[in-house]
């Protein structure tokens, strides 16, 4: 007999322990999850939503108390008692996690960003994994995106990609991290009514946010606040209230059916136009960017904001069109390719760093850099760890290959993403802002990697607006209002 609870929480504390002293950040939580219901989760910015659902999804350490996840045939599970392999497979069959920054992989298209979960989970079938994320993607209602990657879609769009992502295993539980917080009132209507939709379909949705308006739209809500459980509410507490916003007609259902080498150039740019076309009329970014190269050559681009410097990196990395003109890596044009061949060009030749990492929260380092690996096929399945292992040795982090990107600092996340961008042997290396949100001494072994990475022969080329880093590099192109305006053909000094 199926059992009506799903979750429960008993005498949960969480302390974090820093330089200044203890911390608690959950006090004696009790509480329980009933199966099928969307639960909200709301407190204000520091209550402890995050860590709580850290705490549920097994992604951090709990310090003393119990989370017991009871399955469908009865059987329960202290999740804190599993070790690492246990909890990501768990993790993998029971939960899908969305973020509010939807977490997709860049690189990927959407139809390859659902289908990670059954990858990583061992549920990955040849044919069947991509009707179902086309399934998945149809019901969401952006199937006729499905081969387009993130860049090319909305804010809104992403969300829902990641929604669908969640449900690649079919996971008996949806937690939801502020999912609408970025999102405008319209676009975040569409998302609630989604998970509504999944709720009445038998899922469990625990949703974290900090927005109290969002009670009236809940089955049940808990109020948390300075890490304890302060209020409970249930869906009836809240008729009374006005509720424009949770209108739909009657065709609006959103979830229907099954789930269904030195000295040679490596980049050329030639005459490249990007032009965008908005309600205000046209907004020209590049303007005739002329620029080449070299293989082995560490670069810094620099620029003010809004000088055009994210627009050139994704020229540089065929995630979006120029308008006109060329972009030449190695020998192939890479707009004269289809997205799918582009798609898989980039997952081998290019390697991106990006300043927020993108590391997938409930992976491994080292399943994080086995990931471009498993993507492009490259290296046999059983050679794969011992690559990725020997990557992670090269960043100083083999005694940490298995800990979870949330375990470690923000330097060797970074580490880590240098390290997977490196999986596949790219001989080029674009790093988006890469020491943006590093201190100085991380920052200085990030570029000091660079610097080595150059000397092997990759070409690097370094996006920022930190002009301190042009004096670690060969050479500087700084950008403004879309143009090349000046290039510094000698670094000031070098790393030591």
């Amino acid at each position: 007999m199926q059992t009506k609870t799903i979750f429960e929480l008993k005498n949960v504390e969480k302390t974090y322990v820093t330089g200044a002293g203890s911390f608690p950040a959950l006090k004696n939580v009790n509480f329980t999850v009933n199966r099928g219901e969307f639960l909200g989760i709301v407190g204000r910015s520091g209550a402890g939503k995050s860590t709580l659902m850290n705490m549920l999804s097994g992604v951090s350490q709990l310090t003393s108390g119990e989370v017991i996840y009871h399955h469908a045939d009865g059987q329960t599970q202290d999740i804190q008692t599993l070790n690492q392999n246990d909890l990501a497979l768990w993790r993998g069959r029971n939960i899908g996690i969305v973020y509010q920054s939807f977490e997709l992989m860049p690189m990927l298209d959407l139809v390859n960003n659902v289908m990670l979960p059954q990858d990583f989970s061992g549920l990955y079938q040849s044919g069947q994994s991509v009707i179902k994320a086309l399934g998945l993607l149809n019901d969401v209602e952006i199937g006729e995106h499905a081969y387009k990657i993130p860049a090319h879609i909305s804010g809104g769009q992403k969300q829902r990609v990641a929604i669908a992502r969640a449900l690649a295993n079919d996971p008996p539980v949806i937690i939801a991290d502020e999912p609408t917080g970025s999102l405008d009132s319209k676009t975040s209507e569409t998302i609630l009514r989604i998970f509504e939709e999944l709720a009445r379909r038998g899922k469990t949705i625990i949703m974290v946010t900090h927005d109290q308006s969002l009670r009236k739209r809940f089955d049940r809500t808990l109020e948390i606040s300075d890490g304890e459980i302060v209020g409970e509410y249930v869906k009836a507490d809240f008729v009374d209230l006005p509720d424009d916003h949770h209108r739909h007609d009657d065709n609006d259902d959103l979830i229907s059916g099954e789930a269904k080498e030195g000295g040679k150039d490596a980049i050329v740019l030639h005459d490249v136009i990007k032009t965008y076309v908005g309600p205000a009329g046209e907004f020209t970014a590049l303007k005739g960017i002329n620029l080449n190269f070299k293989y082995g050559e560490f670069v810094s681009i620099v620029g003010k904001s809004g000088s055009g410097k994210s627009t050139l990196l994704n020229m540089l990395t065929g995630i979006d069109h120029p308008t006109t003109g060329q972009v030449v890596i190695g020998d192939l044009d890479v707009y004269g390719m289809t997205e799918s061949q582009r798609a898989l060009w980039r997952g081998k030749n290019l390697g991106i760093v990006f300043q927020f990492f993108q590391l997938l929260p409930t992976l491994t380092l080292l399943e994080n850099v086995m990931l471009p690996m498993d993507y492009c096929n490259t290296y046999r399945p059983r050679e794969r760890k011992q690559k990725a292992m020997e990557l992670l040795d090269m960043v100083n982090l083999t005694d940490f290959a298995r800990k979870l990107p949330s375990a470690v600092s923000t330097g060797q996340q970074q580490s880590a993403a240098i390290a997977r961008a490196l999986a596949n042997d790219p001989s080029i290396i674009v790093a988006d802002e890469p020491t943006g949100n590093l201190d100085t001494r991380a920052a200085t072994m990030i570029i000091n990697l660079f610097r080595q990475l150059s000397e092997q022969g990759k070409t690097i080329l370094i996006v920022t607006h930190d002009p301190s880093l042009t004096r670690y590099t060969d050479r500087t192109v700084t950008l403004a209002d879309g143009q090349v305006v000046r290039r510094e053909l000698e670094p000031e000094l070098s790393v030591a």
